[in-house]
């Protein structure tokens, strides 16, 4: 696979373009580990990054880098259920394109928990995943499958 970046073209492996390239989860236990310790974050004040999801400032921001539409949204799904956000359809912001499921080739998401701002735009870049970011601290790239690695949930709705 190939994907234009800047003046050069450089080649994915299968794993970097789904978003699985990242050492830190080569195994089952990593995986299992690094989904604990995002929940863990996620479900615990953080003063420093002002961060609290119960005392009501517990902004979610999502950047999800997908080589393909269908894997942005599966991740987009699978996070906000996970982090337990509002799902919402992405407003499809590429000219020329129908429809979110017209959109060809690499993407990126952006979902804001508070303003219910989300919206899915091209991407050229070679990074792959999710960057979350809980009030102030943003961590990533996270895994695009990290809470549903078997895709045994259906895909989401493109419409």
């Amino acid at each position: 696979m190939q994907c234009p970046t800047g003046n050069q073209n450089k080649a994915f492996t299968k794993a970097e373009a789904r978003g699985q390239a990242q050492t830190l989860i080569d195994s089952a236990d990593k995986r299992t580990t690094l989904r604990n310790a995002v929940l863990a974050a996620a479900g615990q004040p953080w003063a420093v990054a002002g961060w609290d999801p119960a005392g009501g400032a517990g902004q979610v921001l999502l950047g999800v880098l997908a080589s393909d539409v269908r894997l942005a949204m599966r991740a987009l799904r699978d996070y906000t259920q996970a982090l337990s956000t509002p799902w919402m359809l992405p407003e499809c912001k590429v000219s020329g394109a129908a429809s979110i499921a017209a959109i060809p080739g690499s993407v990126y998401i952006k979902y804001n928990s508070t303003t219910g701002q989300c919206y899915v735009t091209k991407y050229d870049g070679r990074d792959r995943g999710v960057l979350l970011q809980l009030g102030q601290q943003q961590v990533g790239h996270l895994p695009l499958g990290l809470f549903d690695e078997a895709m045994a949930q259906a895909p989401p709705p493109l419409q």
